[in-house]
């Protein structure tokens, strides 16, 4: 029995070829779960320790003679691929610079995203870090205007709808008896006049949910996720496609709407049990920033006090 995923709850199993391996003991250093030791200078793989072997590959990937194949939870040999060389690799200075002049854009030319461009951000993205494999994150493209308009529209509804239940006297007397005062100016501050926005731009033939994009990633994730994981996913995407030269912008106003309709979930192909998250616009700028800005975190602070 291993950690439960959407497929399954299989454990993986390291097969080790005796003949390939040369009992260098690294496989067993980097295992995280612990069920690759060396015993008596032989590696020895127990299925049941602890979690059990969760897939992750790294005792394959370290093996300098390709003596462990790991099978199960949906891993197979093909997937592994060269390390790529260094020096392809961004530079500290390079990096900064690409997150330093990222900025949010929602205003986007009429060109169009090619589709192997989107292929390549949702390739890139794939590589983001999962907690314990296999992904239990979704994506759904949006690819061409159209298609990202039909998303919109379905969402702008679903805000027509809650407004129509919310955005009136007896339901903000209830809310003040029901809900804490933090909540309450949340609603009031911000949920609401977004939702009347939202409808408003909508009736005109406006979008303020996905702003006409000409692409977009609903990210969502099974019921064995943490929703974290398809922030961090989105987060590898828009960095990918910053660096293919596109705009982008987190939404986080239509997974959480999304999410209301069963309807919508079953259109858009979300599997039984999944929850709309973020979703990443993408497509070309139409705006051009002369400056970027730094934002400080609320707060930083070292434990222990800095040496």
């Amino acid at each position: 029995m291993g950690v439960p995923y959407s497929g399954g709850s299989e454990a993986g199993h390291p097969v080790i070829d005796k003949a390939q391996c040369i009992a260098c003991g690294v496989c067993a250093e980097v295992c995280p779960p612990g069920v690759l030791t060396m015993q008596d200078g032989r590696l020895v793989a127990d299925d049941d320790h602890g979690i059990g072997c969760i897939a992750c590959a790294h005792c394959m990937m370290v093996c300098p003679t390709e003596a462990i194949t790991v099978k199960g939870r949906q891993l197979e040999r093909a997937a592994m691929v060269p390390v790529p060389s260094h020096e392809w690799n961004a530079s500290p200075d390079q990096l900064e610079s690409l997150m330093v002049s990222r900025r949010s854009v929602r205003r986007f030319t009429p060109d169009e995203v090619p589709r192997q461009i989107l292929d390549r951000v949702i390739d890139a993205a794939a590589t983001a870090p999962m907690g314990i494999p296999p992904w239990d994150v979704g994506i759904v493209a949006f690819h061409g205007r159209e298609r990202v308009r039909e998303l919109a529209q379905d969402t702008a509804k679903v805000y027509r709808r809650l407004l129509l239940m919310m955005d009136n006297a007896v339901a903000r007397g209830v809310m003040r008896v029901t809900k804490n005062r933090l909540m309450r100016e949340r609603m009031e501050s911000f949920l609401l006049p977004l939702g009347r926005q939202i409808v408003a731009a909508h009736k005109s033939g406006g979008d303020l949910v996905l702003y006409d994009a000409p692409a977009a990633l609903m990210f969502h994730t099974s019921p064995f996720a943490d929703s974290s994981g398809a922030s961090i996913a989105c987060t590898y995407a828009m960095l990918a496609a910053e660096a293919a030269g596109l705009g982008t912008a987190m939404i986080g106003c239509a997974g959480p709407a999304l999410a209301r309709r069963k309807p919508l979930l079953a259109k858009y192909g979300l599997p039984a049990g999944n929850v709309p998250g973020i979703i990443l616009i993408l497509g070309y700028p139409a705006v051009h920033f002369h400056r970027a800005i730094r934002r400080p975190f609320a707060s930083v602070s070292y434990y222990g006090g800095t040496p």
